[in-house]
């Protein structure tokens, strides 16, 4: 195939270690070849003979990708799991002047939506206590809402 990076890197056993901008450069590269690739793999495709070898290099080169941008993914979460209070209950944001304001759970794998974090309920939230180690969310009643769809059982140990 004509990839640069065909596969990952073999000095890279984890995509934890690639950047934002390495991972744009490989998603740049396989959007550049594909067209040509699936150009090829149609063709031989619908030979009498096609060639598994390019076939299986598109797929390990998609493979690859999805491996790197789901562990990726997983390295962001746990950073923004860390500036989080370890319960998931943030403030709601924007409530209005004399309305009680509700804390909302945002689940294990948070929302994050520019400042705010969406809860369960679909709720903006502010993440202004941090990491709340004075536990200052105890202050808020919570959404009934975040608590029927699992928000009680969202605790991290």
């Amino acid at each position: 195939m004509t990839g640069h990076w065909s596969r990952l890197p073999e000095q890279r056993t984890s995509a934890v270690g690639l950047t934002g901008p390495e991972l744009v450069t490989w998603i740049r590269d396989l959007q550049a070849t594909l067209a040509l690739d699936l150009g090829f793999l149609s063709r031989a495709l619908d030979e009498r003979y096609p060639r598994p070898d390019a076939v299986r290099d598109l797929g390990e080169r998609l493979l690859d990708l999805g491996r790197a941008l789901i562990r990726r993914a997983d390295h962001l979460n746990e950073i923004v799991l860390a500036s989080l209070p370890a319960h998931g209950w943030l403030p709601q944001a924007g409530a209005p002047e004399n309305a009680a304001r509700l804390a909302h759970q945002v689940g294990r794998r948070p929302l994050r939506c520019g400042p705010v974090y969406l809860g369960l309920c679909g709720a903006a939230c502010y993440p202004v206590f941090g990491q709340d180690p004075h536990d200052h969310t105890k202050r808020y009643a919570r959404c009934a809402d975040c608590q029927s769809k699992g928000g009680a059982a969202m605790l991290r140990e």
